[in-house]
């Protein structure tokens, strides 16, 4: 089984990316293969709106979105984690979200084989409403691409740097979840 993670943070070593690590740490020892992609540290441009991937089945960008692509087509289940910046997803995970159409057959649905599960994740420091903008993007990924969400982990007051490691029970479930995605 492959696993692969997706951190849309734009904090290296933030809580939203130590979640998501969580996840495939736990989905790792439980005998998956992991891959992790740092959306920051990539160059992924926003989707230009051409419909070029509507007739050719491809974006047209030639940037590391590609790679994404590829690893989205092999990966069995996927780890989504976004900070919760103005009640909604940080930029970079935007983007990723966007570029996703290319994914998509106006009229006709997903290229991606249905059935892969999915892990939303999140982090908020001061709102509240972080849970609900998972449950729609959970929404989302069910219905644009049929994908199976196990779970979504997260909290709110988890502003600073690191904050997620005083939280035991959060770190917990999320290892937990990630062992279960391969049983």
């Amino acid at each position: 089984m492959k696993v692969l993670g997706i951190v849309g943070s734009p904090r290296k070593g933030g809580n939203t990316e130590i979640l998501v690590e969580r996840v495939l740490a736990g989905a790792s020892k439980a005998g998956a293969e992991v891959e992790l992609f740092r959306l920051n540290e990539l160059d992924i441009k926003g989707c230009q709106g051409c419909n070029y991937c509507q007739e050719n089945e491809r974006c047209r960008q030639q940037d590391d979105m590609q790679k994404i692509y590829d690893e989205l087509f092999s990966a069995d289940a996927v780890v989504i984690g976004s900070p919760i910046y103005i009640s909604y997803v940080t930029a970079q995970t935007k983007i990723f979200l966007d570029r996703l159409y290319a994914l998509l057959k106006v009229g006709e649905g997903s290229r991606l084989p249905a059935g892969k599960k999915c892990v939303l994740v999140y982090s908020q420091g001061g709102g509240n409403d972080g849970r609900k903008v998972m449950e729609s993007l959970a929404a989302f990924f069910k219905g644009a691409f049929g994908m199976d969400v196990k779970a979504i982990i997260g909290d709110n007051n988890l502003n600073p740097l690191g904050a997620v490691n005083e939280r035991k029970d959060v770190l917990q479930r999320a290892f937990e979840v990630g062992e279960a995605l391969v049983r």
